[in-house]
């Protein structure tokens, strides 16, 4: 059975857009995309949004939508008949290019990828990666291989670290960036807040003792808890 907002979507996806309107879509990530219409091919229910820049007022963005994947497609605001300039040409090299580089990025997302280690490890490899570029980096069993000589293996930490060559250059460099990782790391605040906490908690009990030490010291009650 056909949801509702299945049916709202294929019901303007039948409808043709006007250049000009202005439609809210809801991608397939429920983020809501709102923007005017620059071109819709009803054969491949792709629809082109000029939206405000998040960046900047002088600029524009503009968004390529599957209505496929779309949960729901409103008309906002239809085109008063009065839309006489053409839209602006797409740089088609630009966009080529765009998403080239979003290809790239997924792979070399997809490479970090390895089933035998954890989240942690698989982070710290993009972190690598990221300063020395994806094709420096590469998986060896679990243990992290970076320009065919420095390896760093399990737990992953500065001591993990070992050249084939001997060659303190490359270890220092990886040494630091691990360094850096662990230390910027949501993770790694966290557990520097939480031992703070434990570290005062624990302060508190010696102070306790002596003061009942003290007490039996001088012949003074102690309350029993």
């Amino acid at each position: 059975m056909a949801t509702a907002a299945t049916v709202d979507v294929v019901n303007a996806v039948n409808d043709c857009f006007s250049i000009g309107s202005t439609v809210l879509c809801t991608n397939c990530f429920k983020e809501e995309v709102e923007g005017e219409v620059l071109a819709f091919d009803h054969n491949t229910k792709m629809l082109i949004l000029k939206c405000h820049s998040k960046t900047t007022e002088d600029l524009s963005d503009v968004y390529v939508m599957n209505l496929s994947l779309c949960s729901n497609v409103q008309v906002i605001k239809e085109c008063n008949g009065n839309f006489i300039d053409d839209p602006q040409k797409l740089n088609l090299e630009q966009v080529k290019m765009r998403l080239r580089k979003t290809l790239e990025r997924r792979q070399d997302y997809l490479k970090s990828k390895n089933a035998d280690v954890s989240p942690e490890a698989q982070e710290l490899y993009r972190a690598i990666a990221k300063q020395l570029g994806s094709h420096e980096v590469s998986w060896q069993g679990q243990n992290i291989q970076i320009l065919n000589e420095v390896t760093v293996s399990p737990p992953y930490r500065v001591d993990n670290v070992v050249s084939s060559s001997d060659n303190e250059t490359a270890c220092n460099y990886i040494k630091r960036i691990i360094k850096q990782f662990f230390i910027t790391r949501p993770s790694a605040a966290l557990e520097n807040t939480h031992g703070t906490a434990s570290s005062s908690s624990a302060s508190v009990s010696p102070s306790s003792s002596s003061l009942s030490s003290s007490n039996a010291a001088s012949g003074s009650p102690v309350p029993a808890n």
